[in-house]
């Protein structure tokens, strides 16, 4: 066997590290490709998969840190360096231009001239034999918007190619695909393999990263935890102990109490391949966890009970009464808050000031004949700002100029002054510190002991267990899987995969 002084990789990426505000996303990560090889990369939510390969396809710029295509280091500062250096990343969310031929696609800003105008003829002619090398089915000349989805991820594919790609990073490409779509795509990896291209492919799905992967490397709270060939390992449990972080049991939890009643029910909700027939029920007082990974449906449940989305089929109870065609403006009515996990476009508006925002979801109940109630509006958020213990000079500061802990207090404040019974909590810890952290889970017990009832929505499987008193684990728009709250996290994350 070569030693590793003789392997000679196509690309390394050497101590690689980035920082957010609060966040430390990549701690001098190194993560090597050879030529011709799928190497998966997997890690839960927040583990820094997609901040180390935007970095490498020149989304982000790293702090610190070296990178070597054929032992050279090379400077990747956008995406069109990272072209020039032969790295493509097809994205999970497909970046097509569906009213635009799947020539103009796969030629957008490199169009052949004749002339001085677009050969059309010679276009069609280069894209079909581009797209044969994959699918001799779809044609230069097909609107890329009539195409299924599995065939736009073709599109996706070969648009890389063209471009004389040595690299494909491959972010989640399954997961809008129905396992037959997923097989036919990973006949076509293969084949792409043949060429000598080398293939990076990030899934949760540990089903395809076992079938798939030549190597497979781990990351976990952007430390690189290990890197092995995909023969050395026995089972998906190796990789889920390598990808989970034990929290020391004296973390763990909050004692077991006996919830209400039901309070809010969804019965077969399905919405497209998002959701697919989900039944779930929330008890008065209940906190309870929604753990699941990128693409589970927890997020598109949420907003459907919200009346973001609309069922195709099912129905949402709330309190006994059944409704098919709720509206956020309803749902808040029927005491139904909404915490979305982008607080920052969805839940605040920051450069109003916190007074405001806490009250501006309630107006009506702080004036009398359009006149401002003054002294209760004042008083009632002062009494939250006590309550939630929100660290602020003043009413008046600018919800922009907080830490993201006290601004998710803000957010939790202007629901509480709505008087919502029901708290739909979409990762309400994302982007704060430990500290705050430690205080939002506090807090949400508190809420729950005050009887509200809380749906508590969360990639850290960790937290899920810490706060919640039952958990459903959901996975590609289904609920897989109901647990108690003492369960592991190890239970969690092998139902979740």
């Amino acid at each position: 066997m070569a030693s590793i002084a003789e392997i000679s990789y196509l690309l390394e990426m050497v101590g690689i590290d980035k920082a957010f505000p609060g966040t430390h996303a990549l701690d001098h990560v190194n993560f090597d490709l050879k030529k011709g090889e799928v190497h998966a990369l997997i890690g839960q939510n927040g583990s820094g998969k997609s901040t180390l390969m935007n970095i490498l396809s020149g989304t982000l710029l790293m702090d610190e840190g070296k990178i070597f295509r054929n032992q050279k280091a090379i400077a990747i500062h956008s995406p069109v360096d990272a072209l020039e250096h032969g790295i493509a990343m097809i994205h999970q969310e497909m970046r097509l231009f569906p009213e635009l031929s799947v020539a103009e696609n796969l030629y957008f800003g490199n169009y052949p001239y004749r002339h001085g105008r677009i050969d059309w003829k010679r276009m069609y002619t280069m894209a079909d034999e581009a797209m044969s090398m994959l699918s001799g089915e779809i044609k230069g000349e097909q609107r890329v918007g009539e195409l299924s989805i599995a065939q736009q991820q073709l599109v996706e594919i070969v648009r890389a190619l063209v471009k004389n790609t040595e690299v494909v990073i491959m972010d989640e490409p399954t997961a809008s695909l129905t396992n037959e779509e997923a097989q036919s795509l990973f006949q076509v990896v293969e084949q792409v393999k043949e060429t000598g291209v080398s293939i990076i492919f990030i899934s949760h799905r540990l089903d395809e990263i076992m079938q798939i992967a030549d190597r497979i490397t781990v990351l976990r709270d952007g430390v690189l935890i290990g890197t092995k060939d995909r023969n050395e390992i026995k089972s998906k449990d190796e990789l889920v102990d390598m990808m989970i972080r034990i929290k020391p049991a004296s973390a763990v939890q909050h004692q077991e109490k006996d919830c209400g009643p039901v309070i809010l029910e969804t019965k077969n909700i399905t919405y497209g391949k998002k959701l697919q027939n989900v039944s779930i029920q929330l008890h008065a007082g209940e906190v309870l966890g929604i753990a699941g990974l990128v693409g589970a449906g927890r997020t598109e449940l949420l907003k459907t009970i919200f009346g973001v989305y609309k069922p195709d089929a099912g129905e949402v109870i709330i309190n006994g009464s059944s409704y098919k065609n709720l509206t956020p403006q309803k749902a808040v009515k029927l005491g139904i808050a909404y915490m979305s996990e982008d607080r920052k476009s969805e839940g605040l508006l920051l450069k109003m000031n916190i007074e405001d925002n806490i009250i501006y979801s309630c107006m009506d109940a702080y004036s009398r004949m359009g006149i401002l109630k003054v002294k209760e509006r004042r008083d009632t958020v002062e009494n939250l700002i006590t309550q939630l213990r929100l660290k602020t000079s003043s009413p008046k500061s600018l919800s922009g100029s907080l830490s993201g802990g006290n601004q998710q207090k803000v957010v939790v404040a202007k629901w509480l002054a709505a008087n919502s019974s029901i708290l739909l909590m979409d990762e309400p810890t994302r982007g704060i510190d430990v500290g705050a952290k430690s205080e939002i889970y506090a807090l949400v017990r508190k809420l729950a002991d005050a009887g509200k009832s809380i749906i508590f929505v969360s990639s850290e499987l960790e937290e899920v267990q810490l706060v919640s008193d039952r958990i459903l684990v959901m996975s590609q728009g289904m609920v897989k899987k109901e647990l108690k709250m003492n369960a592991s996290v190890e239970e969690m994350m092998s139902y979740a995969v």
